[in-house]
Parts: structure tokens; C-alpha cells; sequence
């Protein structure tokens, strides 16, 4: 089961966004526990024997007893997410990047922190080699080198792997972001398509080939450069990776 906690001084505040994230958990009858704290030295003398998997807090100008507390949840906890509301005035320090991922929320409400929440829970149930989203009424999580490409419309995304074609509400963008953080070889050609590069079998100025004979269009020259710059790099180490084996 998967680990939230919650970091909030004030009670309506705490209770809010504790309810609204349970409710969309509830919603896709999906089973999370659940920790509540009231500052920093509440979470810390916790950390050791229940380290969250989720954390939402908010954090000001230079909240140093937060921030200390947070990265002790992170060495405990290598997998961490970091979901924050901040005031307009907090400038990140440089050592925020080792909380990553961390996600801001640009609001207190019911759709931020369920789009957040969502987001999170699928970020954490993913490992390196594959993906996750949510059909009703369960999460999916397909191999990586199974997905030959993501298609957009509007806010919904369709996946299209070797064995199935789902349907799931997550924008592009943020896809795009989450397979970035895999460091996998899925390439942008379009505003509305994202393809892995491991089945690409051609391309031309305006379209890309995949090795199952589809054809999916290329929208803009930047994305073409970008296409053409990522397979040469490909294909520039796999020729060193060969001449390597072959002195081997």
C-alpha cells in the first residue's frame, strides 16, 4: 500500500486536503494509507519507522526546519514524491533538486490535488521499464519497449502497445515529462504523438514509419531536426558499442 502524509500547521487546512485526496483515491476504489502532521518536528520524529511514499507540505520563505525534515524522508526514502504549495515570494535553493520529483501545486483545490495525487500515485507505482495509468476501474502498467506510441486528444491520451490500445485522461505533456524522468528513447514529432524510437523503421520530412507499417505525421521542422539529431546520435553509438565488441 502506498504511503501519503500530509504537513499542514493548520487543521481546516490539513483536513482539507487529507479528505479531497482520500476522496480521490475512494473514487477509483483504491486503497491508500493515510499520516497527519502538524509541523516539521512531527514528521521528522516519524520519518524512521513510517516514511511516506507521498508527501504534500507547504513550505515559505526559508522554512530550514521543512526542508531538513523533507530530506531526511528522502535518504530514507529514495522514491519520494514532493507535493508542495508555496507562497509567491519563495525562490527554490539549489538543493531542491535533490528532493526530485517534486511537484508544485499552483492551487489548494479539488482539482489540483486530485490531478496531483493521481499523478503521483502512478509515478510511484511505475519502475523503470514501464509505464502506469488508470482505466477505469484499475491502473495498467505496460512494459516500456511494448508501447510504440502515445497519441493526444485534448486532455486524454491514447496508449498503443503491441497488444492493446487504451485510453486514459493525462495530458501529453505530462507524459512526455514522466518518460523523460525514465530516460527512455520516446521522441516528439507532433504536439499529438510521442514514439518510441525503437520502432521506428524510417522517416521522411513529413512522416515517420513504424516497423508495423503505420505512418504518423510530423508537425514542424524543430521536431523533424530534433528526430533526425536523436536516431544519429542512436546510431552513432551503436557503431561505437560494435567497434567496441569487435576489439573486445
Amino acid at each position: 500500500m502506498i504511503n501519503f502524509a500530509f504537513c499542514y500547521e493548520r487543521d481546516e487546512l490539513l483536513d482539507f486536503v487529507k479528505n479531497e485526496v482520500l476522496r480521490c483515491f475512494q473514487q477509483r476504489d483504491v486503497q491508500i494509507a493515510v499520516m497527519c502532521y502538524h509541523n516539521a518536528y512531527e514528521l521528522q520524529r516519524c520519518i524512521d519507522c513510517n516514511c511516506p511514499d507521498i508527501l504534500f507540505y507547504d513550505i515559505e520563505k526559508e522554512d530550514s526546519l521543512m526542508r531538513s525534515a523533507v530530506m531526511m524522508a528522502k535518504r530514507k526514502n529514495q522514491r519520494l514524491i514532493s507535493i508542495i504549495s508555496r507562497g509567491d515570494d519563495y525562490i527554490p535553493p539549489a538543493e531542491d533538486v535533490l528532493l526530485e520529483p517534486m511537484y508544485v501545486l499552483p492551487g489548494i483545490s479539488r482539482k489540483y490535488l486530485w490531478t496531483y495525487a493521481a499523478l503521483a500515485y502512478e509515478t510511484i507505482l511505475d519502475d523503470s521499464d514501464s509505464f502506469s495509468y488508470y482505466v477505469r476501474p484499475e491502473y495498467f502498467h505496460i512494459p516500456l519497449n511494448e508501447i510504440r506510441y502515445f497519441a493526444s486528444e485534448g486532455r486524454r491520451t491514447h496508449v498503443v502497445s503491441a497488444n492493446r490500445r487504451d485510453t486514459f485522461y493525462r495530458k501529453l505533456d505530462v507524459v512526455e515529462m514522466l518518460l523523460r524522468q525514465k530516460n527512455c528513447q520516446f521522441l516528439r514529432i507532433h504536439k499529438s504523438y510521442l514514439v518510441n524510437a525503437g520502432y521506428i523503421s524510417g522517416y521522411s520530412r513529413d512522416y515517420v514509419m513504424l516497423t508495423t507499417g503505420e505512418q504518423l505525421r510530423i508537425s514542424r521542422y524543430e521536431y523533424y531536426k530534433s528526430l533526425t539529431d536523436h536516431l544519429q546520435k542512436l546510431k552513432n553509438t551503436k557503431l561505437v558499442r560494435r567497434r567496441q565488441y569487435s576489439e573486445w
